[in-house]
């Protein structure tokens, strides 16, 4: 694929990938820096952590790397960014992924199934349209040859609504991709969400799982916990005395037998459903960002609009953009933020005279 990805290149072809389709979706001012520009821009501290988590996974699954020295690399990682002054938007938010992703890792279950990992994907999605792209790992389908499924790691936090939709773009081209340069048939597509747990018990007629943060799964059920115990004749100041300890420790290992053995934890894999009405929304996605894209001006920068920010949705611009803090917009918006915030608290001497 490297060959092929070369030879495109040398033909003069622009080559897409999902994260640059998304980036001028999200701010074509961004995509103007970044890619128009070249400007390198700053990282933050979820494409770092990702990374470093990718690439863990596949070292492991390589065999080059143990569990103790992932944990611990993983550890020292994110001391050094701190040290280093790249944290999470706020000391709540990075507890939570910190106590998530740490679950994962400390619980690590490898998947016993032989498998493709990072391999680079380049084909021709439509006619002069071309997309590049790594998926994380091709496992081999229950269904046997030629089938296949897809794995992407994300350590996002769970899909719902329009985002699920969005997110979902990009494995049906790693499907199309795969499809389209070997023999192989795509069976599912799925993400292993890193963040989430499921957690499992056997009801009347099936198994019930319900997906929990990770850092938190016995917080999210410790009603039902509560409930289960109250049926064991248990006295009500000793069942919240061991679940307080329960959510604390984040494990049941407290909590008797009879309750703690009906539970069990499941890694949280998510799959998307393949239709063809998904897979023309995607063509037409990706052929509509990349005619936008290539019918401006690329030495005009007024062509190239910023995103629209205000208190709501400022979370990208001021934590996941990679050009924050040279943005002229984002800088203007704070100025005007600020100085609203002034106004708003500056008190007149003169009210306190006549009141």
């Amino acid at each position: 694929m490297e060959d092929k990805l070369n030879e495109l290149k040398e033909q003069g072809k622009n080559i897409y990938s999902f994260s640059k389709l998304g980036t001028f979706n999200n701010c074509e001012y961004e995509y103007y820096n970044t890619y128009i520009l070249k400007k390198k821009g700053i990282e933050n501290i979820y494409t770092i952590m990702g990374s470093e988590l990718h690439d863990g996974i596949e070292q492991i699954y390589r065999n080059k790397l143990n569990i103790e020295k992932f944990k611990k690399d993983f550890e020292n990682r994110l001391l050094e960014l701190e040290m280093n002054g790249i944290n999470f938007p706020s000391e709540t938010i990075g507890d939570s992924w910190k106590a998530d992703v740490g679950h994962f890792i400390n619980t690590f279950n490898k998947i016993d199934s032989k498998m493709i990992l990072e391999k680079l994907l380049v084909f021709e999605i439509v006619d002069g349209v071309y997309l590049q792209g790594y998926v994380d790992a091709i496992l081999p389908s229950k269904k046997g040859r030629p089938y296949v499924n897809i794995y992407d790691w994300k350590t996002s936090s769970k899909f719902t609504g329009k985002k699920l939709n969005e997110a979902g773009r990009q494995l049906l081209m790693y499907k199309l991709a795969i499809e389209s340069t070997t023999n192989l048939k795509v069976d599912k597509i799925m993400w292993f969400m890193i963040k989430y747990v499921y957690v499992c018990s056997q009801g009347k007629k099936k198994i019930k799982k319900k997906m929990c943060n990770r850092g938190k799964w016995v917080k999210e059920i410790r009603k039902q916990l509560e409930k289960e115990m109250k049926t064991t004749g248990m006295d009500d100041f000793e069942i919240e005395l061991l679940l307080d300890n329960a959510v604390e420790q984040n494990t049941l290992d407290c909590l008797p037998d009879e309750i703690k053995h009906k539970y069990w934890l499941e890694d949280c894999i998510v799959k998307y459903e393949i239709t063809e009405e998904r897979i023309n929304e995607l063509k037409d996605y990706v052929v509509n960002t990349v005619n936008e894209i290539e019918s401006k001006d690329a030495s005009n920068e007024a062509e190239w609009k910023p995103a629209e920010i205000n208190k709501y949705n400022s979370f990208y611009c001021s934590v996941l953009c990679g050009h924050r803090r040279t943005c002229k917009f984002y800088k203007e918006f704070l100025e005007k933020s600020s100085n609203q915030f002034k106004k708003k608290n500056k008190v007149d001497v003169f009210d306190n005279l006549f009141s």
